[in-house]
């Protein structure tokens, strides 16, 4: 595989990452009060943050 569709494919992938990071982050943010979420929404978070700092480099 060319490196220009190595690079694009990460694009993507990370892209779809990162929108589920922050899907799943705000359900769990909107439970959080009823169910003790807390520390997985600041684990999604930072995964989240990872991923930003990856698609940045695009």
């Amino acid at each position: 595989m060319k490196k220009n569709k190595i690079i694009d494919k990460l694009d993507e992938l990370t892209l779809e990452a990162d929108m589920l990071v922050e899907i799943l982050y705000n359900s769990l943010k909107q439970q959080e009060a009823e169910q003790k979420t807390t520390s997985a929404c600041y684990l999604l978070e930072i995964i989240g943050r990872k991923f930003r700092k990856i698609r940045a480099l695009f």
